[in-house]
């Protein structure tokens, strides 16, 4: 008994180990695809833009960093797209300074809308008729950010919670954006900005896909 235990166990430490094993072998596979694609960023857009200059005021280590966020955030946009958003980028670069990573971003999801990201519940929810009646009522971004962070379900007091954080987003975004053109915005209220119309792209993304696949 003993050494068909001893055996069995061994056999199932053998597993784990495999297991560990593939999972190392996914991760470094996983990252070995990530090098590569910010490889083809930096070859596509960085180099040809390695002209540009840093903002005033932003340091060499702020401004590197949010080159590299760039890297990675871009990675998704095809080359065709890269080699438009290098003409974009060079025809706003001001007295040749890299413009905002907002902006870099938010003209990047105009020319290529980014993939949704994995968030199964949150992306069913959008799909939904609740996901187009919120869209429609301009709700939509508040719901998508809730289901991500709550999961299901949203009752009635979180749909009317929902619509006035909608309403007060509103507000925030022609406040922010003023303070944008006045040269006054913080940093927070830029990445704010940024993450709400990154949430926006992916709403659109989610029921962009759903309406195709309907007419498909």
């Amino acid at each position: 008994h003993r050494s068909r235990h001893t055996r069995h166990g061994a056999r199932r430490i053998g597993l784990s180990g495999e297991r560990e094993s593939q999972v190392a072998i996914r991760f470094v596979q996983q990252s070995r695809v990530t090098a590569e694609a910010k490889a083809r960023v930096e070859r596509l857009l960085m180099q040809p833009l390695a002209g540009l200059a840093r903002k005033r005021g932003v340091s060499a280590e702020a401004h590197e960093k949010s080159l590299e966020r760039l890297r990675g955030f871009l990675t998704y946009m095809s080359d065709a797209n890269l080699v438009g958003l290098v003409d974009l980028i060079a025809r706003h670069a001001s007295k040749g300074v890299w413009p905002e990573e907002g902006l870099v971003r938010a003209w990047a999801m105009t020319l290529q809308t980014p993939p949704p990201r994995d968030c199964a519940y949150a992306r069913s929810l959008i799909r939904s008729a609740m996901g187009r009646r919120a869209k429609e009522e301009g709700w939509a971004v508040e719901l998508f950010q809730v289901a991500r962070r709550l999961g299901p379900p949203p009752g009635k007091y979180i749909i009317a919670h929902l619509k006035r954080d909608a309403e007060e987003h509103r507000h925030r975004r022609r406040v922010i954006r003023e303070n944008i053109e006045a040269g006054l915005a913080t940093a927070e209220e830029r990445r704010w900005l940024e993450r709400w119309h990154a949430d926006l792209a992916e709403v659109e993304a989610i029921q962009s896909a759903v309406e195709e696949e309907a007419a498909a």
